[in-house]
């Protein structure tokens, strides 16, 4: 789905990323400097690995700079958990800090997950991952800890960078739709809405999209395709150990510094997402290719 081009200031991405950092103060015991998100299904193909892997990276990297940062993960493979559910796991052990296996909270996959987010909050020291297994932001959906007046649009507002590094997606845009408020946004080469990013920029470099590429084999050298349905765990935990080193560098020179950068970051993302809207994919995809398409063929199908 193409994403909404609705402008706003740089006044109002801080006011949602303040409710972010709020909310994140509340769980954590910090309010970070920086908000990571990453909203989708919870399936194997959306790599969710990957954003871990990335946020290592980086958490030495902001250590030394002195600031800390959060990673929201948005994400069930169930249905939307019952409210009064929702404030009993939290009333009752910490959730969605603390989980438990079983209904109303961990289903089989997410349990799987949740092992992996347990491990990178116990070696990282100034980004802590919280896994929200839940549809919806707002706290009627996910908890008191939830400001009053949060709703879901402010978890596309007020993040920082949107993760969506998917190892496959036949088209998928969800990973765009911070854009249009001023987010870097992290995918993969891949992803279908790539081709769709590089037709709207001409395939030019923007500061707002940052794409990765876990399909570079560096100068591993295979014969044939053989060779390449050979390749093992090992050499795949080395390739993307290599690009996560790469984005992380990447995304911390390309977070604003101060407002004018933020300011620069929205209005690019505007522009991006203005180009990228319903209005103009009807008209310069779906028209042009009716325009072209001869009378009589029309007719037969009338």
């Amino acid at each position: 789905m193409p994403i909404p081009a609705h402008q706003i200031g740089a006044s109002d991405k801080l006011a949602s990323k303040d409710k972010l950092q709020r909310y994140s103060e509340d769980l954590l015991g910090y309010r970070p400097d920086y908000v990571f998100t990453h909203v989708t299904r919870l399936v194997r193909s959306k790599g969710l690995w990957r954003d871990l892997r990335v946020l290592y990276e980086m958490d030495e990297a902001l250590r030394q700079q002195g600031q800390t940062a959060v990673f929201l993960l948005l994400s069930t493979e169930v249905s939307r958990r019952r409210s009064c559910d929702v404030h009993r796991m939290e009333s009752t052990y910490g959730w969605p800090v603390a989980h438990r296996e079983g209904w109303p909270d961990l289903s089989g996959g997410e349990a799987d997950f949740h092992t992996a987010i347990q491990q990178f909050n116990a070696r990282s020291r100034n980004i802590k991952a919280v896994f929200i297994n839940q549809f919806g932001f707002d706290r009627s959906c996910c908890g008191s800890k939830v400001p009053l007046d949060v709703e879901f649009v402010d978890i596309r507002k007020g993040s920082d960078v949107e993760f969506g590094q998917s190892i496959y997606e036949p088209f998928g845009i969800a990973q765009l739709e911070p854009l249009t408020y001023g987010s870097l946004c992290v995918f993969t080469g891949v992803c279908g809405c790539a081709g769709f990013v590089r037709d709207v920029t001409g395939g030019k470099p923007v500061g707002n999209i940052l794409l990765a590429d876990y399909t570079d084999l560096g100068d591993r050298s295979y014969r044939d395709i053989e060779d390449l349905l050979g390749i093992d765990r090992h050499v795949r935990d080395q390739i993307e150990a290599g690009e996560a080193a790469r984005l992380a560098r990447e995304i911390l020179e390309r977070l604003p510094a101060n407002d004018a950068e933020l300011t620069t970051m929205i209005s690019e993302g505007y522009r991006l997402a203005y180009n990228m809207s319903w209005d103009v994919v009807v008209r310069k995809y779906l028209l042009n290719d009716l325009s072209r398409t001869p009378e009589r063929q029309l007719s037969c199908r009338n």
